[in-house]
């Protein structure tokens, strides 16, 4: 083995011998002998780890054949399956859970950085990766895998070389946050902002923050917190927070702070002890501007210079599918920010639209926001009234709240309800419209970025 290796193709072998949910195993794994970990048979490949979780809809230890036609070295299941090179164990989901909790103990040396939020919490975590890389061997969550499944399997990939490991912890219901959280113990952390998702299992704002802030369950006396101090949340617990501190902000008074924001949100000056350094984002927007402050207040903890810090942050180019501007014939602009959706991100991705771009016209085509429980109908209405205030001129919806949208619409604004992402076509033709911005925006179940397709792009 290469003096580059995973640390749990190591430490795998102790951990089952000592697991205490094991109930049997076949003697003849070779603990060692495998490629990567998987829980999709799907990606499978020759001599990978396949560990078959359990679900409502479905049953992992029903694609062991498939795996094993495909070359995997073993598996592990919670239901015998009579085949060889089996693990089984009382639970799948405990098994990779407490597995990972397993391989970062007594690994002194590696500095874990845990970030969570309502918005923005995967671009910090980029931003943040891409500060930390500018010095260090860097392992981060790829995508969003930050719940109780994706934060593990992003564990498994650690490398002894690894200096830094930096997890986004997501969470829709309570008490996950605090599971993340004690699996990965992180020493640095930081909460985005608290907004307005998923609120169909956590009910409000306030709950939110309560499940957010158990990011810091199990810190210690080294540990430190990055705080917002402009979400009004964060800032009371600044008071009461026992542990090291760092704040960033533009509106309140903070150790990090943005000041000389010029219009398009593009570039400002990055306050810190009384020193400035001039930013330039190539991912424009007063969220990317927030995400910058709290990723270089994380970066200052691993001892980097603001020099490479404010490189670092330059040199980060976005993130598809989240407020991506492209450029198109004719002075037109379309903007590509459905990745995600709720009414905080919607109403800032409105107001941007607007303040980047307010020589234009404004077209919006929005789907339905998911995940808002009793509250759904009124976010969708309020999202209505902030076209109204931010000028937008059409609204095209899809999904099932579209008449909430239309309740407090303007009647100078166009609305027109789509059942099918194809139907855009008939009303927006990109070839014949100049001088036009339109923003494209919805919750991830409802695949808005089809709008795309079916405008020819």
């Amino acid at each position: 083995m290469s003096k580059d290796f995973k640390i749990i193709n190591k430490k795998l072998e102790a951990f089952v011998l000592a697991y205490d949910e094991i109930v049997s195993y076949d003697t003849n794994i070779k603990f060692e002998n495998f490629n990567n970990i998987s829980t999709d048979s799907r990606h499978i490949n020759q001599n990978d780890l396949f560990i078959a979780l359990n679900g409502e809809n479905f049953k992992g230890h029903e694609f062991v054949p498939d795996v094993i036609k495909k070359g995997a070295s073993f598996f592990v299941t919670e239901k015998e399956t009579g085949q060889p090179k089996q693990i089984l164990v009382k639970s799948t989901l405990n098994f990779i859970q407490d597995l990972a909790t397993y391989i970062l103990k007594d690994i002194k040396e590696l500095k874990i950085f845990g970030i969570t939020g309502t918005n923005g919490k995967t671009t910090t975590k980029e931003i943040l990766t891409n500060i930390l890389k500018e010095h260090f061997n860097v392992l981060a969550t790829k995508g969003n895998l930050n719940n109780q499944i994706g934060l593990p399997l992003t564990i498994f990939n650690l490398k002894n070389t690894d200096q830094i490991l930096v997890l986004e912890m997501g969470t829709n219901s309570k008490g996950e946050i605090e599971k993340l959280a004690k699996i990965a113990r992180p020493q640095f952390g930081a909460i985005t902002n608290i907004g307005k998702g998923h609120t169909e299992g956590l009910v409000d704002k306030e709950n939110i923050f309560l499940e957010k802030s158990n990011i810091v369950k199990y810190f210690n006396s080294d540990s430190v917190f990055a705080f917002n101090m402009d979400d009004e949340f964060i800032n009371m617990f600044f008071s009461k927070f026992k542990y090291k501190k760092i704040s960033y902000g533009i509106k309140n008074k903070a150790d990090i702070r943005a000041e000389n924001i010029q219009e398009g949100y593009s570039k400002f000056n990055l306050i810190y002890r009384n020193n400035k350094y001039p930013v330039s984002l190539k991912a424009p927007g007063i969220n990317n501007i927030y995400n910058a402050l709290c990723s270089a207040s994380l970066a200052i903890q691993s001892g980097l210079d603001m020099e490479l810090i404010v490189k670092g942050v330059e040199s980060f180019e976005g993130i598809n599918n989240r407020f991506k501007i492209i450029e198109l014939p004719n002075e037109n602009i379309i903007i590509n920010d459905t990745y995600n959706a709720n009414p905080d991100s919607t109403i800032r991705a409105i107001e941007m639209t607007n303040k980047i771009f307010p020589e234009k016209k404004r077209v919006a085509i929005l789907g339905s926001m998911l995940e808002l429980g009793e509250t759904s109908s009124l976010e969708h209405t309020k999202i209505g009234e902030y076209l109204n205030n931010n000028e937008f001129t059409e609204f095209y919806c899809y999904g099932n709240n579209s008449l909430d949208y239309k309740k407090n619409l303007s009647s100078n604004i166009k609305f027109v309800e789509i059942t099918d992402h194809s139907e855009i076509k008939k009303y927006i033709d990109l070839n014949s419209i100049k001088n036009t911005v339109i923003l494209v925006k919805g919750s991830r179940g409802m695949k808005m970025e089809r709008i795309f397709t079916s405008l020819g792009l």
